[in-house]
């Protein structure tokens, strides 16, 4: 058991709803949860692991929330500065990609040359300096400038070399429905993709009784637009998926894996040849609704992959990963990391994977993840591109406090989702790996994140946005 102590001399800089979820990172990336607390100028951070490591902490920058670190600390009967430490970890983080990058041949502006330096001095004032926390926040406004303007530079100079390799959009664009889409013109512009919802309490509400009619009809759609299929989630393990008659059964481990198994050959049967990508599962390493253990959890998903394969061999099977930075790992009694526990069941020869679906929804909700930069998520996949596997991003609207305070018109809100789905679009298309990019939300008002419509109706602005960055990437 271990404490560290952070003095705070920013008023509010400390994000409220993030203490919960603020925790420490090693350099091998593994998570360490901590149980925080915000008294005032103080930040307690109580931990079961002594490790030096890195604090990840959602701040509020110049009116807008984002997970920011530290360097590696080690535990210490003295308070961090948290302003100059939080100021020393993003200056070092901005410097160890420069640096990888412009070795890898990435040619950096002289704008971005002369941020950083403004950056440098503003912290090297911030430490030699009695206004200290003015000068160290100071410096983070400059390294996130800086962060930006590197990123553009990767993502423009990345996508040049794909658009040198190949002639074709290399990846599907879709969106998650549950019926045919109203404005079919407008998604078939913006997406060549559908990932179809098959919910297991819509599917067999009674059991032994399916329900294809709805299913069917989006089926139908879909092939008669041509569309590229992804099938699912057949299991919500984030959420309670199980219809209403399966109560009497949750507790019961060989039943459950019983009935998961029939569910799964009946629907994939039903649809073999129409649908040869299925999301198996989604949520498997949080969990949630389902009181399941991590083990338990690994059992059902071997299950169920089992029951798919032996239906069509060749079927492509993915899983998707939520909170895949681990947030919750300090809110559940979970301990294995997101890539630990899929690399787990990778490894364990049981299952066979073909795809790792991200889940990025940005938020405060129990199931979304902390919002971050786009260094971050370029970090992220290419974290999970050492697992050599095709990666799909699962993306939605933001649906955090600051979305929704009334005191920000709709049109801002409508712009800050937009280019945040941009700037999610166009590190996914910069990245080798990522194959497919999906919104999880066309219009139902039950899925995960913000339908793609106005309050009015009409389409949301990053549709047409999709359309116009597919245009101006690889034009036909």
């Amino acid at each position: 058991m271990g404490l560290i102590q952070f003095n705070l001399q920013t008023d509010d800089l400390v994000a409220v709803e993030g203490v919960s979820k603020t925790d420490f990172v090693t350099f091998d990336g593994r998570v360490i949860p901590a149980d925080c607390t915000l008294d005032r100028s103080t930040l307690r951070c109580i931990r079961g692991q002594a490790d030096s490591s890195k604090l990840r902490v959602l701040c509020n920058i110049d009116g807008q929330q984002r997970v920011v670190h530290t360097t590696s600390l080690r535990e210490s009967q003295r308070e961090y500065a948290l302003e100059l430490e939080l100021a020393r970890g993003e200056l070092a983080r901005l410097r160890n990609f420069y640096a990888l990058w412009t070795g890898a041949g990435l040619k950096p502006s002289p704008a971005l040359n002369n941020v950083i330096s403004k950056a440098h001095k503003e912290f090297a004032s911030g430490i030699f300096s009695e206004h200290q926390a003015t000068a160290a926040l100071e410096s983070i406004r400059h390294t996130h400038k800086a962060i930006g303007l590197l990123i553009d530079a990767y993502t423009r100079q990345r996508i040049t070399f794909r658009q040198q390799r190949t002639l074709n959009f290399p990846m599907t664009v879709g969106c998650r429905i549950s019926t045919p889409p109203s404005e079919e013109v407008a998604f078939g512009e913006a997406f060549n993709a559908a990932f179809v919802t098959t919910k297991w309490s819509d599917l067999e509400p009674e059991d032994g009784e399916y329900q294809w009619t709805e299913l069917d009809a989006v089926m139908d759609w879909a092939t008669a637009n041509k569309m590229f299929v992804i099938g699912g989630p057949l299991l919500d393990l984030s959420a309670d998926c199980f219809p209403v008659w399966m109560a009497p059964w949750k507790g019961d481990l060989l039943n459950l894996q019983s009935f998961i198994s029939d569910f799964v050959e009946t629907v994939v049967s039903r649809y073999v040849g129409r649908i040869r990508h299925w999301e198996v599962v989604c949520g498997p390493n949080r969990g949630g609704a389902n009181v399941l253990s991590e083990e338990q959890r690994l059992n059902l998903i071997v299950r169920a992959i089992e029951a798919a394969q032996e239906v069509d061999e060749q079927i492509q099977i993915s899983l998707r990963v939520i909170q895949p930075w681990g947030e919750y790992l300090s809110t559940t009694e979970n301990r294995l990391p997101p890539i630990q526990f899929v690399d787990t069941l990778y490894r364990s020869g049981g299952s066979t994977l073909s795809e790792v679906n991200l889940d990025l929804r940005f938020g405060d909700g129990d199931l979304e993840s902390l919002p971050r930069d786009m260094l971050h998520l370029s970090q992220l996949l290419d974290h999970w591109s050492l697992l050599q596997l095709p990666l799909n991003v699962m993306a939605a609207l933001p649906t955090s406090r600051q979305a929704a305070d009334e005191s920000t018109s709709f049109g801002a809100k409508e712009k800050s989702q937009m280019q945040l789905m941009e700037d999610l679009f166009v590190m996914s298309l910069s990245k080798e790996r990522v194959t497919g990019f999906y919104c999880l939300n066309w219009e139902d008002d039950d899925a995960p994140g913000g339908r793609l419509f106005r309050p009015d109706g009409s389409i949301h602005s990053v549709v047409h946005k999709f359309s116009e960055l597919e245009e101006t990437h690889w034009p036909t």
